[in-house]
């Protein structure tokens, strides 16, 4: 029998979200049983003194550096499917994100650029337009409270958010330029397994007309710049109905659709431990 360990997201990295997190990847491994692998969770604090190496695959949802690091020195010494890799966490925090994101021409996301923020000199202006405002958001991991995340009027808001920033110890920010559209969530497995979006506030979307099909493929293109199997993000629709990628992330919370999207995420994952032991057989 297959054996696969999940490890559950850092509290401090699921804000609002530390049952719904918990509660995806339960439902995936109580899945996972019934296509007969043997299955745990277990929360990252255990994870750090486990035994890894009776698991033919393991299942990180955790997302904090010094954590990621670990299992990645694990995987040099004894080689072990991990969904989504480590590696790929990472690659999910925004600077490389972004860094990924511009190397690939078919994915389209608004003007960007990255500033460090540590010191006493104040931040540069963006070259790109920001009469409609400017988001900005850390640098590293994807949000651990609401205002990881802000949306600035004007330039002169900035300078507070930089300082709040520099006193938790953030090292780098993101400055992106405001698009105009509806904001809408999306869920992915494969790429290519299964798809799904809602509206972000279903009250105030426009409903804009867009084409589907390159929700999909645009989607597909991050996650599979970013290496993700499991994935979520969003993006913005605007009136032209031209589609901007705005985030992606590993692992997300699937709440809306967690009953479908554990059937999903399940069989994807019996589908690699398969493959797996079609390698092993001798």
């Amino acid at each position: 029998m297959v054996s696969c360990l999940g490890i559950c997201r850092e509290l401090t990295n699921s804000p609002n979200r530390e049952t719904d997190d918990a509660l995806i990847l339960k439902a995936v491994m109580e899945q996972l049983s019934i296509y007969k692998a043997r299955t745990m969770v277990i929360t990252p604090e255990e994870a750090d003194t486990a035994d890894l190496g009776s698991w033919d695959m393991i299942v990180p949802m955790c997302e904090q550096y010094p954590r990621l690091r670990r299992l990645i020195d694990y995987q040099k010494q004894k080689p072990v499917l991990m969904v989504n890799p480590p590696e790929s966490v990472l690659a999910c925090y925004r600077l490389s994100m972004y860094a990924a994101f511009a190397k690939d021409p078919s994915i389209l996301c608004p003007p960007t650029e990255t500033r460090s923020i540590q010191g006493a000199q104040p931040l540069q202006q963006p070259s790109f337009d920001d009469k409609s405002g400017l988001w900005v958001k850390r640098g590293d991991v994807h949000n651990t409270c609401t205002h990881d995340v802000i949306y600035a009027a004007d330039w002169s808001e900035v300078e507070a958010i930089r300082q709040d920033f520099a006193s938790r110890e953030i090292s780098s920010l993101v400055l992106q330029q405001h698009v105009d559209g509806d904001l809408v969530k999306f869920y992915g497995v494969g790429p290519g397994r299964w798809f799904t979006y809602f509206y972000h506030d279903p009250a105030t979307a426009r409903k804009l007309p867009f084409d589907i099909d390159v929700l999909a493929a645009m989607a597909a293109a991050g996650a599979s710049a970013l290496k993700l199997e499991v994935f979520g993000g969003d993006a913005i629709i605007t009136p032209e109905g031209r589609i901007y990628l705005i985030d992606i992330n590993s692992w997300p919370s699937f709440a809306r659709v967690r009953a479908e999207a554990s059937i999903q995420i399940a069989w994807q994952l019996r589908s690699r431990l398969k493959t797996l032991q079609a390698v092993r057989r001798p």
